[in-house]
């Protein structure tokens, strides 16, 4: 893994936090969810992986000892690893998370209306990306993005000279936006309740150019954007602004993540839910899969799936309620990869239903740490400390997929890996969260189990985890892409 050329971490705090510094430079480059699912692939080539296209022919391409990754929508990506000893109906090793965040999504007309220009300055039209919607999610989860500087990127669509379009990844250099809040002085009328819509529009700098001049862009998103905002992009990728055929933006934290802490043991940044646990799962996945006497001994295919749109719900094609996993073991399966040609019959429903049989999937989403200041919301015994073990995580109302047999199997693992384990459960009197755990146990139907990595502060603008978390994740995850074909053969139930 690649780690930032500035870090200032000490070879003691590097060799007692592994992963740490990898963790921060990650933080940096994803920005947005089309930068993590880019920077992970990076990450893949480099470690061998080859990339699928969903629209080819698999059949002749999944070797046994492969390794492979594709993505839908440049927002999601999943990558697995078949074992040398693999054959069909063998199980998967499936770590699932989610690599979208919070953020403020541009509109497809951000110039107008609530965020036309206004008394010289220009506003930019931006909408929450959460669950929920509307102001009860302003009043909550972007309550901490008052006074902040933010960043703007994400994808662009750009028309070439020979009318082909193109995809490309933006991030402007320097913070463009900040939304402002009203000074106290004001007395009521900064004290709230607040219009989102029109109180909380960012503003991105004034209307007129530094000659005096308002600046104007030809074209049909011209009448639809800021001209400042197209020439700011089409500049960062050395295109014309009448190149840019539509985009997907977004405003962003664009403070660098970075240790906290008397002795650096804390880790502050943005979009931790859940590029962290993305981060820990591919990465345990790049490192078990690069040990050769593993792959050549490995009956299973051990994968790994980073979803788009879970703050959302999980939907569209691109969330974990699409086909995606259950397609692309089926086209595993359907491969009959090792079998000769004369044998390649065998794949059957039958086969399908031995794989998932199987199989078993961690859903690992972020959860809460115990915060000292609230000592009364927690659960007795289920408050998880940082830099401690990865958490189970339990709801008996169906937000979570833990039960018995899962949390045995996970018990098995981390004793293989030497790995500590904590629980949380929310109280009876508070809310649960939800993870992609659910939605894919119903659509597999294999054994699976949410687990976690800690963190505060979660779904603010910038959260906290330790330092130590993200090398703990990995440590667990490797261990279970390792351990879990000998464990699953232990735990006799159906």
């Amino acid at each position: 893994m690649h780690t930032r050329e500035d870090d200032v971490l000490s070879l003691d705090e590097e060799s007692t936090y592994p992963y740490a510094p990898e963790f921060l430079h990650f933080i940096d480059e994803a920005a947005t969810v089309y930068h993590a699912a880019d920077y992970f692939k990076r990450e893949l080539i480099d470690a061998g992986y080859v990339e699928l296209k969903e629209s080819e022919d698999w059949i002749p391409k999944l070797k046994l000892g492969g390794k492979y990754y594709l993505t839908r929508n440049s927002s999601t990506l999943l990558a697995f690893a078949i074992g040398s000893a693999y054959k069909p109906g063998s199980p998967v090793a499936f770590i699932a998370s989610h690599i979208d965040a919070l953020c403020l999504k541009v509109k497809p007309v951000s110039n107008s209306g609530n965020a036309a220009p206004k008394g010289g300055f220009d506003r930019l039209g931006v909408a929450p990306y959460a669950g929920g919607g509307g102001a009860q999610r302003w009043d909550g989860s972007y309550s901490t993005w008052w006074d902040r500087d933010l960043g703007l990127g994400g994808r662009v669509l750009v028309q070439t000279k020979d009318g082909s379009v193109k995809e490309n990844l933006v991030k402007l250099p320097n913070p463009v936006a900040r939304i402002p809040s009203l000074a106290v002085h004001f007395g009521e009328p900064a004290r709230g309740p607040f219009n989102y819509e029109t109180q909380m529009v960012p503003i991105i700098g004034l209307t007129r150019n530094a000659e005096g001049k308002e600046e104007i862009i030809d074209g049909s998103l011209g009448k639809l954007h800021s001209a400042r905002v197209l020439k700011a992009v089409a500049h960062e990728l050395g295109v014309n602004p009448t190149d840019i055929v539509d985009f997907d933006l977004e405003l962003f934290d664009f403070q660098k993540a970075n240790l906290l802490g008397l002795s650096g043991e804390f880790i502050s940044a943005p979009r931790l839910d859940d590029k962290l646990c993305s981060f820990s799962a591919l990465t345990s996945l790049i490192n078990a899969t690069s040990d050769n006497s593993f792959m050549a001994s490995s009956e299973v295919v051990s994968m790994v799936g980073l979803f788009d749109m879970e703050e959302v719900g999980s939907g569209l094609r691109q969330g974990a309620k699409g086909n995606l996993v259950q397609t692309v073991i089926n086209r595993i399966v359907e491969a009959q990869v090792g079998l000769k040609e004369e044998e390649k019959s065998r794949y059957t429903t039958n086969l399908i239903g031995q794989t998932l049989g199987r199989s078993f999937m961690i859903s690992a989403d972020v959860t809460h740490a115990y915060n000292p200041n609230f000592d009364g919301i927690y659960l007795e015994g289920a408050a998880p400390a940082l830099n401690k073990g990865v958490v189970i995580a339990a709801d008996p109302n169906g937000h979570m997929t833990t039960d018995a047999v899962s949390i045995t199997l996970m018990r098995l693992v981390a004793q293989s890996c030497n790995s500590e384990l904590q629980l949380f459960q929310i109280r009876n009197d508070s809310r649960s969260g939800g993870t992609v755990g659910p939605t894919l146990s119903e659509r597999l139907g294999c054994r699976s189990i949410d687990m976690s990595i800690p963190q505060l502060s979660m779904h603010s603008i910038r959260a906290m985890t330790g330092a130590g978390d993200p090398g703990i994740g990995v440590q667990f995850f490797e261990g279970f892409f390792r351990g879990y074909q000998a464990v699953q053969a232990k735990v006799l139930v159906q």
